[in-house]
């Protein structure tokens, strides 16, 4: 009864995985072994939760507002999102973007380090947004407050699995 319960939940992540990525090949058999390093993980659920993270991040970073997102960054992402934004405050610029959606997401690489328990997860996204730049006299002289663009972006996030914090940290951005 046991085999077969476990057998079950087996059907089950993989059919989870199979939703979101390759079940078979590296990728799947990461996202399972996270899974058995901390067994309320669910590849599907990830996915969600990066689709918000992404328009979170993304907006706060448009809009100079990065502080609340201190849990959801390494400290190197946070403090090159934080140059950029005091770059931009040193040059009178500002940025007024509007979140459209997200139009594609996969899911396309993970890693498990099963000594450090530490997992990796890269994620591929195709936003879409409206964004102006403004100059310091209000001026826009980049983008329009109408025209949706779309914006493509691969992010790598980060958690050691089994610990109690359940953020997972954006560790990497590439367009």
């Amino acid at each position: 009864e046991v085999i077969e319960g476990s057998a079950n939940a087996d059907a089950a992540l993989d059919a989870d995985i199979a939703r979101v990525a390759e079940v078979d090949g590296e990728t799947g058999d990461s996202l399972r072994r996270m899974a058995r390093a901390e067994p309320g993980f669910r590849p599907s659920e990830f996915v969600d939760g990066a689709k918000q993270a992404y328009e979170m991040i993304l907006m706060g970073s448009d809009n100079g507002e990065i502080e609340d997102l201190k849990p959801f960054l390494s400290d190197e992402i946070y403090e090159s999102f934080s140059e950029v934004i005091e770059q931009r405050a040193q040059q009178g610029l500002t940025i007024e973007a509007q979140f459209v959606g997200v139009r594609e997401l996969s899911l396309v690489d993970a890693t498990f380090d099963d000594t450090e328990r530490l997992a990796e997860i890269t994620v591929k996204y195709v936003g879409e947004l409206t964004s102006v730049v403004k100059n310091a006299a209000g001026e826009v002289i980049e983008g329009s407050p109408t025209a949706v663009k779309r914006q493509k972006d691969v992010w790598t996030y980060a958690r050691r699995m089994g610990s109690d914090d359940p953020n997972w940290q954006l560790v990497a951005t590439d367009e």
